[in-house]
């Protein structure tokens, strides 16, 4: 059985490995070509590269729980031989959901806005009703990654068709020599959030995050249309409260502070649902 020490290098390795396969695709003029379902094939070639049996791996699975829809990456428990036609869902062992920052991330109470809802809530209902393993990706750009997701703000502006990043300021002076971001000393690198994201997810490594989503805080967006739109197929076991409340983990992510290095950034969060407890 997998120890959570092989796992933890095991997720950031899955994070190196996006950075580096969506870094090749920019380079070679294919970037506008990613999609997140694109994500899964390096993402699968690195769990296998990193111990786990191929023959546990699948990639969209339809979903156990909710009619219609599917999981972008499903990884099995040790005893499957035939995952393509198992259909014990307990055996399944760890869940993925995939999404590409971009200018729309950013844009709160709109379409893609709600999409990241629905992967988080997905995977926190699914951890709910299975208690699997359930880890939501972000990845993007190193720009886009920073700004519509970590910053969640409009900041990137096209000029003559070209992407141009906001001027990256010189911040430090020490013993006469002007710092870089990517110089900057290691307590200054960190992901700078804001927006609704930042009360969802952390962004240093072991940081959790906690918050409890109502079907009445917003009608439009949010739990109500998730809700709406989620249908499950076994209405006497899995009932919808008016609440859910939601626990994040940080367990990968790319470093802050290194626009100048690397293309793109990507990070990892563990999803789970906080069990209502009882008095009695």
């Amino acid at each position: 059985m997998e120890d959570e020490i092989k796992k933890a290098e095991r997720l950031n390795a899955i994070v190196d490995a996006v950075c580096y396969w969506l870094g090749y695709q920019f380079k070679i003029g294919r970037d506008q070509l990613i999609h997140e379902a694109s994500l899964r094939y390096p993402i699968a070639d690195t769990i296998t590269a990193k111990g786990i049996a191929i023959n546990r791996v699948i990639l969209e699975k339809l979903h156990p729980i909710f009619k219609k829809k599917y999981i972008d990456l499903v990884i099995f428990d040790e005893t499957v031989k035939e995952p393509a036609t198992e259909k014990d869902d307990k055996k399944l062992k760890e869940v993925y959901e995939f999404k590409v920052a971009k200018n729309d991330t950013s844009k709160e109470y709109k379409d893609e806005h709600q999409r990241v809802f629905n992967d988080i809530n997905r995977l926190a209902y699914y951890h709910l009703w299975s208690n699997k393993d359930c880890y939501f990706l972000m990845c993007g750009k190193y720009e886009d990654f920073k700004t519509y997701f970590v910053g969640q703000k409009s900041e990137i502006k096209k000029e003559k068709n070209k992407l141009i990043a906001p001027v990256r300021k010189i911040t430090t002076v020490q013993q006469g020599h002007a710092l870089t971001n990517t110089e900057q000393p290691d307590q200054e690198k960190v992901w700078k959030p804001e927006g609704t994201y930042k009360d969802w997810f952390g962004f240093q490594i072991e940081e959790v995050k906690e918050i409890e989503f109502n079907k009445t805080d917003n009608t439009k967006f949010g739990l109500k249309p998730f809700q709406a739109n989620y249908k499950v197929r076994k209405t006497q076991t899995h009932k919808y409260s008016e609440t859910l409340k939601i626990k994040t983990k940080c367990v990968a992510i790319t470093p802050s502070g290194l626009e100048n290095i690397k293309t793109h950034a990507a990070g990892i969060w563990k999803i789970e649902a906080v069990k209502e407890t009882t008095n009695e």
